[in-house]
């Protein structure tokens, strides 16, 4: 019993250092993100905080923190390209249900971006409305009138015009900062542009324009102004100014492939083979990119939607593995207590208290003997003092040391000539012994050495009979039992 107690102890030790650990970790994690608005990197760190805590006592003790290391891994993975990994870090991350709304509202919205990268508009707004919801809960306006934008724009790709509208009216009585009027001006132009409707399109898109922090963030309106010009016949120069910017801008292979279509177009127009063939080549370039990376993220969404069908494929098997080792803790305890419990009560009482009794009389009769050596030696060392209130100059002389307090103390002094010592260290442990009240400094003049010499003497000494140098003062005290 006791023995399985330490191990769980140990067990329990281990575990909870590496705990904190990746709590620590956590915590830094959450910092970061909201004081500074950038993901934590160190991937090492998350491993290993998703490595401590994803055990069945982890999930059920450290969920948020575990949830979380999830969620920041996903998102590392995200900026590296890792879709699938993400993916499945994010999903990870929504199982273990984190107690803050916020968390889970980002979750399921980057769950949901992945999807909108391949155009899986259907599967993309289960993933918003889940987000909506939780952000809703979390009483943050900012979040949720952003999350209300995303499902505006699924429903207007999914031609669902009615309901975009409604939530065009529920997002336009929000006034946030200007990334959120940038944001619904391009949602509003992309109602328009649904409808055909390009004029009103261009005034919504434009007006969002000016609102955009940088001008790689504008390329989304670019396109969908680009467009509007072009397929609404508005103004062909218009439409090849904007692919420019695009061309120029931004580095999304999406982006850029419209943005050579209608170069080409007008190539084409003016019969310029050159310049189409230059085109064409760029354009290829460009959605061989987009088709690769469609390709091999493709598994992401597939995960994402099994996801939503099945979120806890496992859990039926984890419930009845974790509760048959529960059980078997249990009763293997219960053997352990009981089987020990027996055994005691086999035992003769009596026989017990004899062997009790008798320890507790020898250790008795040790103590008091020990206390009567010690206290005629306290009797004969202040004989000593009286008559020596310091030491002499002569005892630096083991003999005429000897000499002068042997007689006080006969079988201390044969103890310690048993002991491998130099008449030097032989004259160090007398006078410690006898005056150990003497100042280091006083000591140290005495022994004619320095200072810094004397712990090196009293180390050294305190070596030899296998003690510390703290010890030694005892030892030497010991030393009066042997009498």
């Amino acid at each position: 019993m006791h023995h399985l107690l330490c191990a769980l102890g140990l067990v329990c030790f281990f575990t909870s250092c590496h705990w904190h650990e990746a709590k620590n970790v956590i915590a830094t994690a959450d910092s970061i993100d909201q004081t500074e608005h950038v993901i934590y990197d160190d991937t090492a760190a998350l491993g290993r905080a998703i490595r401590s805590l994803d055990n069945p006592f982890g999930r059920l003790f450290q969920r948020n923190t575990l949830g979380k290391a999830y969620y920041f891994m996903g998102r590392n993975y995200s900026l590296s390209d890792y879709i699938v990994k993400a993916a499945e870090c994010y999903i990870e991350a929504d199982r273990l249900q984190i107690d803050d709304p916020i968390y889970r509202g980002r979750i399921n919205s980057c769950m949901a971006y992945i999807c909108t990268q391949h155009k899986k508009d259907s599967l993309a707004i289960i993933f918003y409305e889940r987000a909506n919801k939780a952000f809703k809960e979390s009483g943050n306006e900012w979040y949720y009138a952003q999350s209300l934008l995303n499902i505006g724009i699924r429903y207007i790709k999914l031609n669902q015009l009615p309901q975009a509208d409604s939530i065009l009216q529920l997002t336009r009585t929000y006034t946030l900062d200007s990334l959120y009027c940038a944001r619904y001006f391009e949602v509003k132009g992309l109602y328009y542009y649904q409808q055909e409707q390009y004029d009103s399109a261009l005034v919504y898109l434009n007006r969002g324009l000016e609102f955009w922090p940088c001008e790689k963030d504008r390329c989304h309106s670019y396109l969908r102004i680009m467009q509007t010009y072009y397929f609404g016949n508005i103004s062909i120069d218009s439409a090849m100014h904007y692919a420019h910017k695009l061309i120029n801008t931004s580095n999304n292979p999406n982006y850029i492939s419209n943005a050579y279509y209608c170069l080409m177009q007008e190539a084409k127009n003016k019969n310029d083979v050159e310049l189409l063939s230059q085109y064409s080549h760029a354009r290829t370039d460009a959605q061989k990119l987009l088709r690769d990376g469609i390709v091999k993220d493709a598994e992401a969404v597939v995960l994402l939607a099994e996801y939503l069908k099945n979120p806890f494929p496992m859990r039926w098997i984890r419930i009845v593995l974790f509760s048959f080792v529960i059980l078997c803790l249990i009763l293997a305890v219960s053997i352990i207590f009981v089987y020990r419990k027996h055994t005691i009560t086999r035992m003769q009482v009596s026989e017990e208290q004899i062997v009790d009794l008798s320890a507790q009389v020898l250790e008795h009769q040790n103590e008091l003997q020990q206390q009567t050596n010690l206290h005629r030696y306290d009797n004969r060392l202040d004989k000593i003092r009286k008559k020596y209130p310091k030491p002499l100059n002569r005892w630096n002389e083991y003999a005429e040391l000897k000499k002068d307090i042997q007689p006080y103390l006969h079988n201390w002094f044969m103890a310690l000539e048993d002991l491998d010592l130099t008449n030097r260290e032989k004259v160090f442990c007398v006078v410690s012994f006898v005056y150990p009240q003497m100042a280091t400094e006083d000591l140290a003049n005495y022994l004619c050495i320095t200072k810094d010499a004397l712990p090196v003497r009293k180390n050294r000494i305190a070596k030899k009979f296998g003690v510390t140098s703290v010890e030694l003062g005892v030892f030497l005290q010991k030393l009066a039992n042997s009498e």
